[in-house]
């Protein structure tokens, strides 16, 4: 496993608290300056670098190093694709199931914005800004939509694991990608940080 790597060698003296709430803005800041001064490195290199100098062990933010390891050395890719060219690809399981009435087609449940979940303000924003979106229900359809739409850039929310499977697949037809990880993972009533989710859609190089 990626993640049991990034968690060897802790030889660093600069260590952190997973408790502490900027521990995630030290772990991006840091991503950024290395990816800046040694942008050859992979998102694995890159992310034990990160694990290493701040002595990241837990694994939610291992998991989480890595997958912005993968965003930042994408990103300038990424931002260089129009907004109307980039589509947002969003997991059914943030939905309430037990209120949504979303219809669902060959692409995906249709949020009609009742307000019951966040998907209702992630499409609003979605749109203010031109992005196509989509509510998918799995890997499968992610790629099924990618290959049909062949976007120049693609945003997704998604858990860890299928975060990394996206990353591979999409990455396969020379789309840049960026993440978001669920706040709160699982098949049902999951979470995200909407403010995470918003920050993504006005990424630029400099971020």
């Amino acid at each position: 496993m990626v993640s049991n790597l990034l968690k060897e060698d802790k030889t660093a003296d600069d260590n952190v608290d997973p408790a502490d709430v900027d521990v995630r803005i030290r772990i991006k800041e840091l991503l950024g300056g290395i990816a800046k001064s040694e942008p050859s490195l992979e998102p694995a290199e890159l992310a034990k670098q990160v694990t290493t100098k701040l002595h990241v062990e837990d694994e939610d933010l291992v998991n989480f190093t890595l997958i912005e390891a993968m965003n930042v050395l994408s990103r300038r890719r990424y931002v260089r694709a129009p907004a109307d060219e980039r589509i947002l690809l969003i997991p059914h399981c943030l939905r309430d199931p037990k209120r949504c009435k979303a219809p669902i087609d060959d692409e995906g449940y249709h949020c009609l914005k009742c307000g019951a979940c966040v998907i209702a303000e992630i499409t609003r924003n979605a749109e203010e800004r031109g992005i196509k979106w989509y509510m998918v229900g799995g890997g499968s359809h992610v790629m099924n939509i990618v290959k049909n739409i062949r976007p120049k850039a693609v945003l997704g929310i998604a858990c860890y694991d299928e975060a990394i499977m996206a990353y591979g697949k999409i990455s396969e037809y020379g789309i840049p990608a960026q993440a978001v990880l669920l706040s709160k993972a699982g098949c049902i009533n999951t979470e995200v940080d909407l403010d995470a989710v918003l920050a993504s859609f006005d990424l630029d190089d400099c971020d």
